[in-house]
Order: C-alpha cells, then structure tokens, then sequence
C-alpha cells in the first residue's frame, strides 16, 4: 500500500508540471531509493516547489532556499554565498542548481563548508537538456567532470547513478516539445478551466503518449549498443570528507 501511495504521489507531482514526464520520473525515483536515508539537519538548495521532501524521513529538520521568493520556502539566499556557520547541516539536497551557477566549483565548496564531516549531499544535474531558464543556464556535465569537482571540493564520491539513454532522452525532448506547443494551443482553456485546469489537460495528453513510449525507450536503451553514451543527467550520492 505504501508503494501505491508513493506512486500516486509522483504522478500527482508530474501531472501538476505538465511535461517533463519521462526525466522527472526517474529523478522521483532517484530520490525515493536515497532520500530516507537522510538524517538531522538537512539543507534543500533550490527548493522551488519542494518536490523532494517527501521522499526525506518527516523527522528530519528541512530548511528549503531558494534564490528568489516562492512561498513555503525558509530563505532566499544563493549558493555561492550559504548564510550558515560551517558544519551545520547533516545533509544537502541541490537538484538541478548547479547548471545554473557560473561558478560550480565555488557552490560545491559553500556545500561542503556548511556540511558536517560525514554529512550527505544528494546532486542531480543534467547532461543533455535544452536551455532553460536563460540566460543563467551555464553548464551540463558528464559523470566524469562531476568526479572531479567533487572530490577537489572536499566530497567522497558513493554513487553516481545515470538517468536514461538516449532513446529516453529523445522522448524527453519531444514531451518537452509537446508539452510546450499543447500548452499555447490550449490557452483557451485557461479561462474555461483556470490556469491549474489548463496544466492537468496538457499533463493528461502528454501522459499519454509518455506511458506507452517510456517502456520501450527504456529497452532500447539497455539493448542498442552506444545507448548509454547518452544520458538525461546523474543523479550523484557523495559523503564530505572527515
């Protein structure tokens, strides 16, 4: 039962974006196999909507900030300059910042500072991915640039897990596509139905199309050879040094 509520959640979340389907399924499950594994203290930078901490053990002391006001979150501040003493998180979270930072090694080490010894950070950042949020949209890594960076800025790397193919990558783009044209297509419906209305029918349609699609790009990314030279992005779980 559990599982099913976990499930009805994230899609709960996904309908409310309404596109994105085939990448922010996988990063919900990312997040639901690392995140109850959280303990403490636990920093959420660039909390937006908050759409992780479900998956974070409810007892855990959530502080959500973000670089500009959106309601519910604890601070505005930015990365590169974390208003917090050293060692005082027992955790970070940080999903899909980083590409947004001009300076990334400079965040990683703010992350550490405020970390205790020992402390978690959870990081997600994309590969591949169009322009978003321009024109602060500065970086995409591989695993390998991801290594370096962390371990020079004081982290021990646990796991780096991929996040698609390239067949799930192409779907992605094309949802994201979609969703973007359906979205002005059915602008009249903002007024029948409300902003909210619109979003869940595009959400609806996307569906549609993703559930099927999804299955079989993920296939044809664990049989084409090649196919995992391509990646929607990692989703990296890293330790900072004693």
């Amino acid at each position: 039962m559990t599982h099913i509520t976990g499930w009805l959640r994230r899609l709960g979340r996904l309908l409310d974006q309404g596109r994105f389907f085939t990448y922010r399924w996988r990063l919900y499950g990312a997040a639901a196999r690392a995140l109850p594994q959280f303990r403490g203290r636990v920093l959420d930078i660039g909390a937006g909507t908050q759409p992780y901490r479900p998956f974070l053990p409810q007892d855990v002391q959530y502080v959500a900030m973000e670089i500009v006001p959106i309601p519910g979150n604890d601070l505005i501040a930015s990365v590169l300059a974390l208003p917090f003493a050293g060692d005082v998180f027992d955790g970070i979270l940080c999903t899909e910042v980083v590409e947004h930072v001009p300076e990334p090694e400079q965040a990683l080490r703010e992350m550490a500072r405020v970390l205790r010894p020992g402390g978690r950070l959870y990081l997600t950042v994309p590969m591949s991915w169009a322009l978003h949020y321009v024109p602060h949209d500065y970086y995409r890594f591989t695993r390998y640039g991801l290594q370096y960076l962390l371990g020079k800025t004081g982290f021990r790397v646990d796991r780096v897990e991929q996040v698609g193919g390239l067949f799930t990558l192409i779907l992605a783009r094309l949802e994201d596509v979609l969703g973007a044209l359906l979205f002005k297509i059915l602008f009249p419906l903002k007024f029948l139905l409300g902003p909210r209305g619109r979003v869940l029918v595009t959400s609806w349609l996307i569906l549609l199309l993703a559930l099927p699609l999804d299955g079989l790009a993920s296939l044809l990314d664990r049989i084409v050879p090649g196919a995992k030279n391509d990646a929607l992005g990692w989703v990296v779980l890293a330790t900072k040094d004693a």
